[in-house]
């Protein structure tokens, strides 16, 4: 008799290509064979590719070409599209890319009804067959080897509970001047340097763009943090965000680390409406209420009717800064970009403000 993987091995555990997997011992003749139990944990898959989008009809087949090209074993992974209650041709897209003889990909697509981003990736973590959900935006753009070495991040890192890399600006037009200030802030391009890196700190964490998360972590998460009501995170065209860091700051107080893993690669696809002056300062606006939102989740006082006396203090920081005005000139700046940094980080600050003070509604 021979083993499976036709290799005569001791009972305990074989590597595949895959990893370990269990071996049972059969009796042959007056020797031992080890054969790799043909159990359906043995073929489970390790990774769940996780695509969440909204109205993502012309941005998906870029996303989905390039999740074709991974080097990670076909057999060892899977691609979930969650439609978040699309109104454009999302879900037949799909269908028809995934519906190919010759795609190279095993995957389906669901639709979760409740719109937020945080409830399309928490359908996502309840769909997922693999040990690692690998959160990919419908504009992001992963090279090749990105998912085989975020499983290999995670099979190194034992205590590591969200993991992300690299993200590349890939501006369709020349960017502004405004675009490439806020790029590393509000646009989701991350370059922490040539080495990994522990993140670590209540207002850090891992981007949404490129998240990976152990699955089992992640479902632990969003049963003990009631992301539902607390985080909704982009929802529609409402620009609210900071579900990707309240994934980190949760893995944390749960004892689990975050890392930042240089060699995990990804392009972020920024088309020009996402340079416009007002769509930055939408974007901000909603960055401000994800801040509030995100504290309810690690600081009691948020949970309090002491969210006033913090939504009132940020709205007199608002305040001041308006009759401050901006700094021109402040860090080498032109004058007109002083001003509109400074208009920006004012949306930030009164989104904030305005968030906390709906509180308990918010």
């Amino acid at each position: 008799m021979k083993a499976s993987s036709d290799r005569t091995v001791e009972a305990g555990r074989v590597a595949d290509a895959a990893g370990e997997v269990p071996v049972r011992v059969l009796a042959a003749g007056d020797r031992l064979v080890g054969i790799a139990e043909e159990r359906e944990e043995t073929m489970a898959l390790r990774a769940t590719v996780a695509v969440c989008t909204y109205n993502g009809a012309e941005r998906l087949p870029r996303v989905l070409a390039a999740l074709e090209r991974q080097t990670f074993l076909t057999e060892s992974w899977e691609v979930v599209v969650v439609d978040n209650a699309s109104t454009d041709e999302t879900v037949s897209v799909v269908e028809g890319w995934l519906g190919r003889s010759d795609c190279r990909m095993s995957g389906r697509v669901v639709t979760e009804g409740n719109q937020g981003l945080s409830f399309a990736r928490e359908r996502a973590a309840r769909e997922a067959r693999g040990e690692v959900v690998c959160f990919v935006d419908d504009d992001n753009v992963p090279s090749p080897d990105w998912l085989e070495l975020a499983v290999g991040a995670f099979a190194r890192r034992v205590n590591a509970g969200v993991i992300g890399g690299k993200v590349e600006a890939c501006w369709e037009a020349a960017p502004t001047p405004l675009a490439e200030a806020v790029a590393g802030f509000a646009l989701a391009i991350v370059d922490l340097g040539p080495h990994p890196v522990l993140v670590d700190g209540t207002g850090s964490g891992i981007v949404g763009a490129g998240m990976c998360v152990r699955r089992g972590l992640l479902l632990r998460i969003f049963d003990e943090f009631r992301f539902r009501e607390r985080i909704s995170d982009r929802r529609g065209n409402d620009l609210i965000s900071g579900g990707d860091l309240a994934v980190s700051v949760a893995a944390r107080m749960l004892g689990m680390e975050c890392w930042y893993e240089p060699g995990m690669r990804m392009e972020h696809v920024l088309p020009p409406s996402r340079m416009a002056k007002p769509y930055l300062l939408r974007l901000f606006s909603g960055i401000g209420r994800g801040q509030a939102a995100l504290r309810r989740l690690h600081d009691w006082r948020a949970r309090s009717p002491l969210a006033w006396l913090i939504g009132l203090k940020d709205l007199m920081r608002w305040v001041a800064g308006d009759l401050r005005g901006p700094d021109d000139g402040k860090g080498g700046e032109t004058a007109d970009l002083a001003r509109d940094l400074h208009e920006l980080r004012q949306a930030q600050t009164l989104g904030r403000a305005t968030q906390a003070l709906r509180w308990p509604l918010n």
